[in-house]
Formats: structure tokens, C-alpha cells, sequence
């Protein structure tokens, strides 16, 4: 049983982050502005209501309460939820569900949506009204996907701005094309990874939010050995930060060799001070 203390939640760059994210214990991320969760770790509270899920990768501390995640939505009556997960993942994880409703004796219902990387569908409306999620390709063990959500809104050209309501209402009758479409990176969460990814995509190093895993932070577990599990070392986003341009770069997946504390101190010591501010630690 979950308790519901164990979930950290963060409001940063007009989102709020809420869930757990232990490095190899579990990871499930809800952002409920987005109507949207990442990863479904062991379906801890809340999880339940979230209509779109983003799944980085296979492994069970990602992954593993998906059964149950599809089974209390059919128990609710709710329509199952879109998951969205890396393409190799389909069709193993769609022998576990029918598997999962043989045991069960239910009929159970499910809709999963494989993904190969550069792949980008709308949200849907709603809280996402206007939200299309693109998945990119990170370096883990397994075959594995970061989640970039991007917004798009209109805008007025620059050069109607400042005019009248009236006088841009007026152009708009007459058939002029006012609006530019304008369209921001709000949110990348990048799952299990390593730091290649941070190299190689310039539209995570710019959302608003970019959620990263660190999983080690000292010299305990250096960063060879952390590179070899297909993760990142505290070392190597110190020196690649600087390129991050965004608001907020929450780091999560925190090994449970390290508390809370100890990763604040070290934030707060090791990142330049241009990033500093930005970093936050997620996760008790």
C-alpha cells in the first residue's frame, strides 16, 4: 500500500509535478494542468484518474503497476487509458495484459499506442487543449523514449500589436491574417537516460520544465558504473548545464544511497551559478 506521504509534488514554471520518482524502487510523475502522467511505477494514489499516460521504457519500476492501472479502470467503468510507450514494448506488454485478464477472469480493456522515436500526436483537448507530446530517443539499457509536450497558442503579428480591439477586429473581417501561431516547450521528462540525450537535443535544453534523471551523485557509485546501468552521474549534468536555457531543471531518480539532503547540499555546491537557481531536487 502507498502512502500517500511518499508522493513529493513541485509547482515550477506553472506546473505542478506530483508523484515519486526512487531510483530502481519506482517512478510515476502526474502533471494535472496537462492532464497528463508519466511512467506508471506501482499506480500510487491518483494515478487512476490520468486519461493519457507517456511510458519512457520496460522496466518494472517504471512500468510494473500497469496491470493494475488498466484493471481498476475497468473496475470504474472508466474508458481505458491511452498509453502511449516505446514501439518494442507493444507487444510484450500486450501477452502481460491478456495474460493479466486470463488470471483476472475479466474482460479487461486496454489501448496501447506504440512509438518509435520523432513520433508526435495531440493530447486532445481539455486541460491539454492545444498540447501535442513528441517522444525522443534516450540511451538506457532497454529501448527507451524521453516525452517532450509542447503548447501552441496564437498570437498577434508583431506588427498589429498595439492596435485597437476594434481596428483588429475590423482587419480581420476585411480577411487579414492577424495571428502567427506560436508554439513552446513546455515540459520534457526524460526517463531513464544517459547524458548523451542532454547533448543531442537542443528542444529539451529549451522547455520551461526539463525533468532529468540523476541517479548517482558521488563517488560511490562513479561515473563509469552509473554510465554502464544506462543512467546519468551528478558529474556529467554540472558540466553540460549551462547549455540548459529553460526555467527549471528538476532532477529525479535519486538513488536511495543518497537523501534528500545530501543531493540539495550537493546542488547547491557543484552547478554553476548561472543554472543554480534553476535546479531544484524532486523526490523525498
Amino acid at each position: 500500500m502507498h502512502d500517500l506521504a511518499a508522493l513529493d509534488e513541485l509547482k515550477v514554471g506553472g506546473l505542478t509535478l506530483r508523484g515519486i520518482t526512487r531510483g530502481g524502487i519506482e517512478t510515476c510523475l502526474m502533471v494535472p494542468e496537462l492532464g497528463v502522467m508519466f511512467d506508471v511505477g506501482m499506480c500510487p494514489p491518483g494515478a487512476l484518474k490520468y486519461d493519457n499516460v507517456l511510458v519512457s521504457h520496460g522496466h518494472a519500476d517504471h512500468l510494473g503497476g500497469v496491470a493494475y492501472l488498466v484493471s481498476q479502470r475497468n473496475l470504474m467503468r472508466a474508458p481505458p487509458p491511452a498509453i502511449h510507450l516505446p514501439q518494442e514494448v507493444h507487444e510484450p506488454l500486450t501477452r502481460i495484459l491478456r495474460a493479466w485478464a486470463e488470471i483476472e477472469g475479466f474482460d479487461l480493456k486496454w489501448q496501447l499506442h506504440g512509438h518509435a522515436p520523432g513520433d508526435r500526436f495531440s493530447l486532445g483537448g481539455g486541460l491539454a487543449r492545444g498540447c501535442a507530446a513528441t517522444c525522443l530517443r534516450t540511451t538506457h539499457r532497454v529501448p527507451s523514449l524521453a516525452w517532450v509536450v509542447e503548447r501552441t497558442t496564437s498570437r498577434l503579428k508583431p506588427e498589429y500589436v498595439g492596435l485597437p480591439g476594434p481596428e483588429i477586429a475590423e482587419l480581420r473581417r476585411s480577411g487579414a491574417d492577424v495571428l502567427d501561431a506560436h508554439t513552446e516547450p513546455l515540459l520534457c521528462v526524460t526517463g531513464d537516460t544517459q547524458i548523451e540525450f542532454f547533448h543531442q537535443h537542443e528542444l529539451a535544453r529549451r522547455c520551461r520544465v526539463l525533468v532529468h534523471e540523476v541517479t548517482s551523485w558521488t563517488d560511490e557509485r562513479d561515473v563509469e558504473q552509473t554510465r554502464r546501468w544506462g543512467h546519468t552521474h551528478l558529474d556529467e549534468l554540472v558540466a553540460a548545464s549551462e547549455q540548459f536555457t529553460g526555467e527549471a531543471l528538476v532532477l529525479v531518480h535519486r538513488s536511495m544511497r543518497h537523501s534528500r539532503a545530501e543531493a540539495e547540499r550537493l546542488a547547491r555546491e557543484r552547478f554553476p551559478a548561472g543554472v543554480r537557481d534553476r535546479v531544484v531536487v524532486f523526490g523525498h
